[in-house]
């Protein structure tokens, strides 16, 4: 019996020892669980207190332009084609294409013999003309004389000392028709004599503007025709292009507008151009109105010819809200935009209106002086805590 409660008091020990173990496991157990459930808490704290980094700007008003580009070739504002007035051989040409020539520069000089011949025989012609128109009156004066000493005779009450045929001969005589002729061939013959004075002026063919000899087909010793092309003169101090604009935009422009203009062949920079007039009405054809832009050129640097691309600057927006194009978010049901509130992201339906690739107008969802997200709005949801600027 000794040895048989001796066993059972063993084994009830083992048992004890198991059933202290089991718990010490449990009480294990339970104390990693609370302590996960703990840490898991600390990290969900965390998460919660996490901001986003974003950057905004105030919403204020103002205007929005976009700007259309148009191509042209440029022309010189003056072009003066030269003919020749006067036949004859050139003795000198002092001139040649690329020169610079004063207004009255000459551009040939002419053999004048045959044009100094005419001039002198004109002159002749009128001086003789003159001679007869003074001889014409001076007959004239006596022929009027003669009458009236007739016409004294014959109306004399004592009786006629003249007959009526001797009357009427001194009336004839006394007349003003030779004087008449005289004076219109004094005038054919002055009118001949300008023609020859001018001709002889003309002899050596002058520029009549400021400018740049742009072509030239005559040389020393060849004889030329009336009327044959001789040279081109043309004023570079400024060019112009012409364009043509659509209906929409022709009211936005005025005489004296300003406008940029590049000439890829001189520099990449920014030409400054001015609009000289716009056509009232729109070409038949293309249904477009012509407008004319002039380019300051005393340089000389833009030649004709050359091409040119006009920007014109239309205003599309005055003083409406425009915010960076980059700071709307495009979702399924419409565009939003983020604010700030508070250090609170806000979302705020947008809608649009016109867009230059930079900045949009917004028509409607925001206000002046809203603190408008612009960096950082692709990570942030409505009510995600923000640092503003840099700020904490």
């Amino acid at each position: 019996m000794g040895l048989e409660n001796e066993i059972m008091r063993l084994n009830g020990g083992i048992i004890m020892r198991k059933q202290i173990a089991v718990l010490a496991i449990s009480a294990l157990v339970i104390g990693s669980l609370a302590g996960c459930s703990q840490a898991d808490a600390k990290q969900s704290t965390q998460i919660e207190k996490k901001v986003q980094a974003v950057q905004t700007v105030k919403v204020e008003k103002s205007n929005l332009d976009r700007t259309l580009s148009y191509s042209g070739v440029l022309s010189p504002t003056n072009i003066v084609h030269l003919a020749s007035t006067v036949p004859g051989e050139i003795l000198d040409v002092p001139v040649r294409v690329g020169d610079e020539i004063g207004e009255d520069g000459k551009i040939y000089t002419l053999n004048k013999e045959n044009v100094e011949r005419s001039y002198r025989n004109a002159q002749l012609s009128y001086e003789a003309a003159s001679h007869q128109l003074n001889a014409s009156q001076d007959q004239h004066a006596l022929a009027v004389k003669s009458f009236e000493r007739t016409k004294a005779l014959y109306e004399s009450p004592n009786g006629a000392a003249v007959s009526k045929s001797q009357y009427e001969q001194a009336e004839l005589g006394a007349n003003t028709a030779s004087v008449e002729g005289a004076k219109v061939q004094v005038a054919q013959a002055k009118i001949g004599l300008d023609q020859a004075l001018d001709q002889l002026n003309d002899a050596d063919l002058k520029s009549p503007i400021t400018g740049v000899i742009s072509a030239l087909n005559i040389e020393a010793g060849q004889s030329i025709g009336a009327g044959q092309h001789i040279a081109d003169v043309i004023n570079m101090d400024e060019v112009y292009v012409d364009i043509q604009v659509a209906e929409n935009i022709i009211n936005s422009l005025k005489a004296g507008d300003h406008v940029s203009a590049k000439v890829p062949a001189i520099s990449s920079e920014d030409f400054i151009g001015s609009i000289e007039w716009v056509s009232p009405a729109a070409d038949l054809q293309t249904r477009l109105f012509p407008v004319r832009v002039l380019i300051d050129n005393a340089d000389h640097i833009i030649k004709p010819g050359m091409f040119v691309n006009v920007g014109l600057d239309i205003s599309e927006a005055t003083d409406s809200i425009v915010i960076p194009s980059t700071s709307i978010l495009d979702r399924t049901d419409g565009k939003i935009v983020y604010v700030n509130e508070d250090g609170t992201a806000v979302e705020k339906y947008v809608t649009t209106g016109f867009d230059n690739g930079e900045m949009t107008v917004i028509l409607d969802g925001l206000e002046p002086g809203d603190d408008l997200i612009v960096e950082g709005q692709q990570f942030i949801e409505a009510g995600t805590s923000l640092k503003v600027n840099g700020g904490e």
